[in-house]
């Protein structure tokens, strides 16, 4: 049975093995050769900035912007790493357009057996738990129903469509999940 863990060295070798079978951790950015070989090369350093993650990141247009404190979740079967619930703890501006509170994706051969809706579910009982939030924000790219049932399948009530702030041509659909 699946299961929301934090990272751990035990799911490293399974989750490299996911980073070759097209997973992404970003859907802004998606994964290359290089991003695949440093994670590779150095797999306990890739561990311990999941488990303490840096104060800044490099955004989509380059620039660097100061990170919200989120948490890492690993959606896993016994050692299989299958894919992730990243749980962010506040909305920064950005965040209040594209990306929200929450963000999941599932490795391509976890996609389609019910996972995503599994660990989203999980996830937001883990915000229950643990922070102390009545409501949070997912947003999703209007082209992806998959990802909208899902979201909906949680409780999730579309408020608002807004232009993409990253993608120009592209769109943001909100969604709130009452906790």
């Amino acid at each position: 049975m699946a299961e929301l863990v934090r990272p751990a060295e035990r799911y490293l070798a399974s989750f490299v093995e996911a980073l070759h079978e097209g997973y992404n951790r970003d859907t802004l950015r998606p994964e290359t050769p290089e991003s695949i070989a440093q994670v590779e090369a150095d797999p306990m350093a890739f561990l311990q900035s999941q488990l303490n993650p840096p104060e800044t990141f490099v955004q989509p247009d380059g620039s660097l912007g100061r990170a919200v404190p989120w948490t890492p979740l690993w959606w896993v079967e016994g050692d299989r790493f299958l894919g992730t619930v990243h749980v962010r703890h506040e909305l920064s501006e950005t965040l209040s357009k594209v990306g929200g509170h929450v963000g999941y994706a599932m490795r391509p051969s976890a996609r389609g057996q019910g996972h995503a809706s599994a660990a989203l579910a999980a996830g937001l009982d883990w915000i229950r738990a643990n922070l102390p939030l009545t409501r949070v924000l997912l947003t999703v790219n209007p082209n992806n129903p998959h990802s909208i049932r899902v979201i909906e399948k949680n409780g999730g009530v579309h408020t608002q469509t807004i232009p993409h702030i990253w993608r120009p041509s592209e769109q943001a659909l909100h969604y709130w999940i009452d906790l």
